[in-house]
């Protein structure tokens, strides 16, 4: 049921290109590879930057699946997993994870109160200074998510926040809707990524 070792090894230093997922866990819904990263629960990894998927909306997740599986969103360690499996077991996964529910780990609080408040800002109010809208106007309230639109981001690691952010910024991810996230990403600079990712981390949503 679980991936070789090496597969989780890999996912923490980073070394995508020399991994491959073994079609035969890939190709059985029956039997989620997916829990050896991501958490028997859904919990996600955060030293390893694995998010948690627990919870989190079936548009959402099966849209990750589909894009990997397309390409549209490059990674292959995820890439050959989501190739090997059908529309049909795409969406199945989807909503295994859409309906499970998982420990709510929160991060304990690391930033410093100036830093805090930065993310809070960015959470609420945006920068309109840089054309930053503020986070929750797309992400729902505390980052609970807004389902059909977009994921939530109360108690994802900041690790996995920041990645995603940078990847965003530097055009490495490019299946945001309109560009979306990729616009805002990059008029962010590295403390505000860290704010905001430290921020949201540090809240537990009641609904996962």
């Amino acid at each position: 049921m679980n991936l070789p070792s090496f597969v989780c090894a890999a996912l923490a230093i980073g070394s995508w290109s020399i991994v491959s997922l073994p079609s035969s866990h890939a190709a059985n819904p029956a039997t989620p590879p997916c829990e050896a990263c991501h958490g028997a629960h859904g919990e996600g990894m955060p030293a390893a930057h694995v998010p948690r998927i627990a919870g989190q909306s079936a548009d959402y997740l099966q849209k990750q699946l589909d894009d990997y599986a397309d390409g549209t969103r490059d990674n292959p360690i995820m890439g050959n997993f989501a190739k090997a499996l059908s529309k049909q077991q795409r969406a199945r996964f989807a909503a295994r994870y859409a309906s499970m529910p998982a420990p709510i780990i929160v991060e304990p609080a690391s930033l410093d109160a100036v830093t805090l408040a930065r993310g809070h800002q960015l959470a609420y109010q945006g920068d309109e200074t840089r054309r930053v809208p503020a986070c929750n106007a797309c992400h729902g309230p505390d980052g609970m998510g807004v389902e059909h639109a977009a994921p939530y981001l109360a108690g994802q690691s900041a690790e996995y926040l920041a990645g995603a952010l940078n990847a965003f910024r530097q055009g490495t991810r490019k299946n945001d809707a309109g560009e979306l996230m990729r616009s805002v990403a990059e008029r962010l600079n590295d403390a505000d990524i860290a704010a905001v990712a430290g921020y949201f981390a540090g809240l537990a949503s009641a609904s996962r």
